[in-house]
């Protein structure tokens, strides 16, 4: 897939804009907002379905007290996202308005994609918003959101918002051109890479940049690529101050960066598990198990475990690892708890029900609960 494959089967894609390509001088430039409109009114009339997610209303809250953003305490940061979330969407209506585009508001927390039944219905729900011609305009619900709950990057709410949605493409849109081979703000020679496959690229030359506004920087983008990449979704970053800049990328003008993603396509249950659930443990497994499930597609045995992590109950979701490098090589929901696979870990399938007096099942993860990753 190159580019131009890309972009010729894009008919839903999920634009995220963060902070930095939003503001001005600190501050949410109206001006920015307008060009975006301008730009998705393109893509509808092309019949591309368009999904927004949008950064910056901790930053339009704060344009009435100027506070050091980097040195506010939580509380004060919802504060500011509650009142400076009014005052964003305000601007994305007046603005989208004028392209006679009707918006809505979603502020999602992290558990919304943690329990499938709430998942199946925001994303029923966004599907009808577009059926109705209404462009989403997502956010994280900073008010509310803890630890627990909290994407900790809206790159990666965009990511998980367009896993959800089945987009053709996620746009990350920043303040810079893409992603260099160097850190452009320090070194002259730098230069821009503008096409990547997932495979090829080195996580160590991006650097993130220490900034008042963002929170987030190009390695947030990249795992975000990395989060959509899995499901054969494509990602591109580009530069959000520029004017008609999706313009640009859907006239397949060779800016930003573009990430190729795998070919390998997973089904919808099985995307709900590789971005849904919070794991809950660990299962370190021997070799022979590993190399089962990475390269012949088989369940997880109670054979192949040889020592477990966490406390889980039955259903939950558990991170598979090999022992050799204790790198994670699989997620899925799990047969059994904790305290059930610690009894039978490295065991025979057989010898579950003497073990225990019952079974559940031979697999301690089937095939098709599990992702690979």
């Amino acid at each position: 897939m190159n580019r131009d494959n890309i972009i010729k089967k894009i008919k839903r894609v999920v634009i995220k804009i963060g902070s930095k390509a939003l503001s001005d001088e600190g501050k949410i430039s109206y001006a920015r907002i307008k060009y975006l409109a301008s730009d998705v009114e393109r893509l509808r009339s092309s019949g591309i379905e368009c999904l927004i997610v949008s950064s910056g209303a901790i930053l339009a809250g704060n344009e009435l007290f100027n506070f050091n953003l980097k040195r506010l305490n939580i509380l004060r940061k919802q504060a500011l996202a509650s009142l400076g979330q009014v005052k964003l969407m305000s601007y994305y209506i007046k603005a989208f308005l004028k392209k006679n585009i009707n918006v809505s508001q979603l502020l999602l927390t992290n558990d919304i994609f943690n329990d499938r039944k709430r998942f199946l219905n925001a994303r029923a729900m966004i599907l009808e918003s577009l059926k109705m011609d209404i462009v989403p305009i997502v956010n994280e619900n900073d008010t509310v959101s803890i630890d627990e709950i909290m994407f900790g990057d809206n790159d990666i709410l965009a990511s998980k918002v367009a896993a959800m949605m089945d987009a053709d493409c996620l746009i990350l849109l920043t303040d810079t051109d893409g992603l260099y081979d160097k850190n452009p703000k320090t070194n002259k020679k730098a230069k821009l890479i503008t096409l990547l496959d997932e495979k090829s690229f080195d996580a160590e030359v991006i650097n993130d940049i220490d900034s008042q506004v963002s929170f987030g920087g190009m390695s947030s983008k990249i795992n975000a690529a990395l989060e959509v990449s899995k499901f054969g979704i494509p990602t591109i970053i580009a530069n959000g101050k520029s004017k008609n800049i999706l313009k640009d990328i859907f006239n397949s003008r060779d800016i930003g960066t573009a990430i190729i993603p795998s070919s390998i396509k997973v089904g919808s249950r099985k995307k709900w598990i590789g971005m849904g659930p919070r794991s809950s443990g660990k299962l370190y497994l021997d070799s022979g198990a590993a190399n089962a499930i990475v390269n012949n597609r088989k369940s997880l045995l109670p054979s192949g475990i040889l020592k477990i992590e966490g406390s889980f109950e039955k259903g939950q979701q558990v991170v598979c690892l090999s022992s050799g490098d204790n790198s994670p090589i699989a997620r899925g929901l799990i047969s059994y708890s904790s305290d059930e696979i610690s009894l039978i870990k490295g065991k025979k399938s057989s010898e579950i029900e003497k073990i225990l007096g019952y079974k559940y099942s031979d697999e301690v993860i089937n095939r098709d609960n599990m992702v690979l990753l």
